[in-house]
């Protein structure tokens, strides 16, 4: 083989680089701080920025951070729907984010202090997407979707798509259809109905453009804040807001061919699994959270016969985070498989 690469040298081929896999981080839900016991708010942001410490030491390409920046009991105020600047900020290589429930969609509950969701949403908006390029120290460039929703980004590493959703959880902002249950946690009235119909167009679309634009990739990553299998997995909860991006992504990944991650928070617990019978390609990471204050890194070699390796890396709680319901015991696989 050397001497046929010699060869190849000395009559001025071109020999082409061997494709590298590409390593990054995911994580999201965190911290969560309880207003029962906000003695212990300054521990819970202390893990967090242990954890960033522990991924800055991985010297990832990149990290991921699939939503949730604070407790959904915590109040959705100002400073509290910001103070995620001050840990993301730790972050050595770019960081690019994307929002959860609990920083807008379920601002309008009691307990999060009754604010308007979508005006924290435009909130989110203005500090957090505002600029082109990601979060962190060294940021990356990205390419973002128009407005209003500046907050789905795209980009690519090494032939491999990345891009990020805006489908958060809470039925992704969407009213509950009649007869649904757990209608009361969700935003009622024409003006979300309008919102969720509107951003859930535009994921679509970007969805397609994103891999439309890309026809060449190697591999691709979407990264998304909700549990799109929960109702599957549970028997239980609220749909009606996934089930169109989810038959999109399906569709995306089943036209694609090759290899593709899904990585949402949401239900904080470790999960891998293949989720979709009509896009085998598919395979979904749910990445820990809320008691358990960890990152997963991820080594993706799109070539290989196992494309991942999943290292879970930071603090478990005491006690650890628990399942949301028994239906994701099978989907628990270990982080060594592929």
């Amino acid at each position: 083989m050397r001497r046929l690469l010699l060869l190849a040298c000395l009559l001025g081929f071109a020999v082409p680089a061997m494709a590298e896999p590409v390593r990054f981080v995911a994580f999201g839900d965190m911290p969560y701080c309880r207003p029962e016991a906000p003695e212990r708010c300054a521990e819970e942001e202390a893990r967090v920025a242990r954890l960033m410490a522990a991924i800055n030491a991985a010297r990832p390409a990149f990290s991921v951070f699939v939503g949730d920046t604070k407790g959904g009991a915590e109040l959705c105020t100002d400073d509290k729907l910001l103070r995620a600047f001050t840990w993301m900020g730790l972050a050595d290589d770019p960081l690019v984010y994307t929002p959860g429930d609990n920083e807008w969609t379920d601002c309008w509950q009691d307990r999060a202090g009754r604010y308007d969701p979508q005006e924290r949403l435009a909130l989110l908006r203005q500090r957090f997407f505002a600029g082109a390029g990601s979060l962190g120290r060294r940021p990356m460039p990205l390419r973002r979707q128009a407005a209003p929703t500046i907050e789905n980004a795209r980009w690519m590493r090494d032939g491999v798509l990345f891009l990020t959703l805006h489908v958060p959880g809470s039925n992704n902002g969407r009213p509950a259809e009649p007869g649904e249950p757990a209608a009361r946690s969700l935003p009622q009235g024409p003006a979300a109905l309008a919102e969720f119909a509107a951003r859930d167009a535009a994921n679509q679309a970007w969805l397609a453009e994103s891999f439309a634009a890309a026809p060449e990739a190697r591999a691709a990553v979407i990264a998304i804040q909700a549990d799109l299998f929960y109702r599957q997995a549970c028997g239980q909860g609220y749909d009606s807001g996934y089930r169109a991006i989810r038959d999109a992504i399906a569709q995306a990944a089943a036209g694609f061919g090759r290899p593709v991650l899904l990585i949402n928070g949401d239900s904080h617990v470790f999960v891998h699994h293949e989720p979709l019978e009509a896009a085998p390609n598919l395979t979904r990471l749910q990445v820990p959270g809320e008691a358990d204050v960890q990152a997963v890194v991820v080594t993706l070699d799109p070539g290989a016969a196992q494309p991942y390796r999943f290292e879970v890396i930071g603090e478990a709680g005491v006690p650890p985070q628990r399942p949301p319901c028994a239906g994701y015991t099978s989907s628990m696989r270990s982080t060594r498989s592929g």
